[in-house]
């Protein structure tokens, strides 16, 4: 890959395979496993990590686009693709005729697919259990069942809830546990399907795990029956609930760049556009090709910081379109040559030194899911790890 800014987001697979494992291992190779690559794999690369998702036996992802599917079949992804989101006539077809498998959560959807349907086609059903955003009323299961028992066109495959409140699911008493509740009792009207039942986000599969591992499952929901996972943000690193709670995750990405030229301060200049930060002493100042055009968000400006020469260096003056300004004084005062240029923006340094995504989400007040997923096309993803080379093999 050409690349004349050293401003990239490195995907190490060899964590992710790791993540993948430490999640899926306790569960057991019977229980439904979707990992999500929707939103470009949460701004890892959808096609790289699906593809090295079927190096490591698994053939099922999850999207929210039709659109999103499409890209991934045509660069050669075999898996089975379950699209989240609804669709029109046309999108129906467009899920048939690549062989996706649709989760349906109105009426007119079946509809739709049984009018472009020529053979049996398998569906997810998703209800609405507390998300109150999409999904049937679980009222209504009884009037689908009958709807779909013995139709030649739709064959229910597997029932679907989404968790609005995943980090309680320990908690008998929490909404997680009311959804899982109402999802099971949909599940035995539609007993004759045998259907999978999925429903664990990350935050669920964390909880499971922790309880299994303290035998702790007996006579909770969570036990009740082998709920199918969909994991998200936990494969690529970051525990929605604690650290080292249900499994130790490794993040996936180290978003990196390169000091493109150093700037000498004296006291009192400013940086950057409005001058929102002054000098307070003669400073040397790194200028780094990131911006917010890249996904580092210009609320950042004056609030966050970068790893330099193995210490965080804080982020000064007004994050650019292009570019963003280190204060690297302290960091050059034994070393005053200016050879060094590697930033970390988040991420581990060589040196163990971490700027996590999560703390970038606390400075910009907001959650890691966003700051994974602003990560923008014109940052290049580098692989890196035992399955990368294979990556870069033509799709058989």
């Amino acid at each position: 890959m050409e690349m004349y800014r050293r401003t990239y987001a490195e995907i190490d697979l060899d964590a992710l395979e790791k993540n993948i494992s430490a999640l899926r291992g306790p569960l057991g190779d019977k229980t439904f496993f979707c990992p999500m690559v929707k939103a470009n794999a949460y701004g890892h690369g959808d096609v790289q990590v699906s593809r090295a998702l079927e190096l490591m036996g698994i053939h099922q992802v999850g999207v929210c686009l039709i659109e999103e599917g499409l890209l991934l079949r045509n660069f050669g992804v075999k898996s089975d693709i379950l699209v989240f989101r609804g669709f029109d006539r046309e999108g129906a077809r467009k899920i048939l005729e690549y062989n996706m498998t649709p989760v349906v959560s109105a009426w007119d959807q079946i509809e739709h697919l049984e009018a472009v349907a020529t053979t049996p086609v398998q569906i997810h059903l998703k209800f609405d259990t507390g998300m109150n955003r999409l999904g049937f009323a679980t009222k209504e299961a009884p009037k689908l069942f009958e709807r779909l028992w013995q139709n030649p066109k739709v064959r229910l495959k597997a029932l679907v809830t989404h968790l609005s409140h995943g980090e309680d699911a320990n908690s008998e008493e929490g909404r997680s546990s009311t959804q899982l509740r109402a999802l099971s009792e949909v599940a035995r009207t539609f007993k004759a399907f045998d259907p999978i039942v999925h429903a664990l986000n990350s935050a669920g599969i964390i909880h499971r795990l922790e309880l299994t591992k303290k035998r702790n499952l007996e006579g909770r929901i969570l036990g009740e029956r082998d709920w199918g996972c969909r994991p998200g943000l936990a494969m690529y690193g970051f525990n929605p609930v604690a650290p080292g709670v249900g499994c130790d995750l490794a993040p996936v990405m180290n978003l990196k760049s390169q000091v493109g030229v150093y700037r000498t301060l004296a006291q009192g200049e400013t940086v950057s556009y409005g001058g929102t930060w002054t000098a307070q002493r003669d400073s040397v100042i790194a200028v780094v090709p990131i911006g917010y055009a890249d996904g580092y968000h210009r609320i950042l400006s004056n609030r966050s910081h970068a790893i330099f020469r193995d210490q965080k260096v804080p982020v000064v003056g007004t994050v650019c379109m292009d570019y963003l300004m280190l204060d690297v004084t302290d960091a050059i005062r034994n070393k005053p040559d200016l050879n060094d240029h590697d930033v970390i923006l988040f991420g581990r340094s060589s040196g163990g030194m971490v700027m996590s995504a999560e703390e970038l989400a606390r400075h910009s007040g907001t959650i890691t899911w966003e700051v994974l997923t602003s990560i923008g096309e014109r940052v290049p993803r580098l692989y890196k790890g035992a399955k990368a080379a294979l990556l870069n093999e033509e799709p058989q």
